[in-house]
């Protein structure tokens, strides 16, 4: 149906219901389409009686909109096609993982119950493109529905229990790096013409960025920065998780926390964190 609107001319067309077939008209174009039983429609489901979750909503799109790229997609963990919306009594944190990072937005927020959602990665999609402000949320044990003047949207939760993420967070960080952003998007551009994964080796006064790849091929590119590392340090990572992170930040600057190279390492820019597992070499 969508197709053949898209190819008519501006200007009215009729829809005609006759039986088990639509028919659409415009001047001298006729089309039939077969048409099914709506008392076969699924109901939708009502928000009456249940419980309303209260979080600004800027905040909710702008958060999901910081976890989407780290949401995994057909995991046979069910859970970690999802996103999590945890709602604890005074905060709210929304995190995402593909097992190989883990994104985090944490927010501040009074809250009267404490509960955790499983949102599916398809309706936090969909979820950005339809909202915007003055929205309601409500959910129960199978849905999510939220509402807006002109929507009202709803996704069936995934059943099952989120990975303990608090445990993923480093607790200490020995070395933390204070950079530029613009500077490390372009140096990482450079490196993925050639490959997506690539290594990092962090020196006092600069840092060298270098493409792994199999093929006979290379990609080698540095930018001047005190780093504050005495020592060289190198680490091996996906070129695109931190593209990623660098892609929903707002700031010039963002915080690097490392430890040793085959252990997890942090991107942070205020409430938006994403722990990354590097790559071992």
């Amino acid at each position: 149906m969508l197709d053949i609107v898209r190819i008519l001319k501006d200007g009215d067309i009729i829809l005609k219901s006759e039986g088990d077939t639509i028919h659409i008209q415009q001047a001298h174009s006729n089309f039939r389409l077969p048409a099914f039983n709506s008392d076969e429609f699924p109901s939708f489901p009502t928000s009456d009686d249940k419980p309303n979750i209260k979080i600004d909503s800027h905040l909710l799109i702008d958060s999901l909109k910081k976890i989407t790229s780290a949401t995994d997609t057909n995991n046979p963990k069910f859970e970690l096609n999802g996103a999590l919306i945890d709602i604890r009594s005074d905060s709210i944190n929304f995190v995402s993982t593909d097992t190989r990072r883990l994104a985090l937005v944490h927010i501040g927020n009074v809250n009267d119950t404490e509960l955790a959602l499983i949102v599916p990665k398809k309706a936090i999609v969909e979820i950005q493109k339809l909202f915007f402000d003055n929205i309601e949320i409500y959910y129960d044990n199978t849905y999510l529905i939220i509402k807006s003047d002109q929507f009202t949207f709803f996704t069936k939760l995934i059943n099952g229990k989120f990975p303990d993420y608090t445990r993923i967070i480093p607790k200490e960080i020995a070395h933390t790096l204070i950079l530029p952003k613009d500077k490390m998007i372009d140096a990482i551009k450079q490196i993925t013409t050639i490959s997506n994964d690539m290594k990092l080796t962090f020196k006092d006064q600069k840092i060298l960025f270098e493409s792994l790849s199999d093929d006979n091929i290379e990609a080698k590119t540095e930018i001047d920065h005190n780093t504050g590392i005495s020592s060289s340090f190198t680490l091996a990572v996906n070129s695109r998780y931190v593209l990623d992170f660098l892609a929903q930040i707002k700031g010039t600057q963002f915080t690097m926390g490392l430890n040793e190279p085959n252990l997890p390492f942090t991107l942070e820019e205020n409430e938006f964190k994403t722990i990354v597992m590097p790559i071992v070499i």
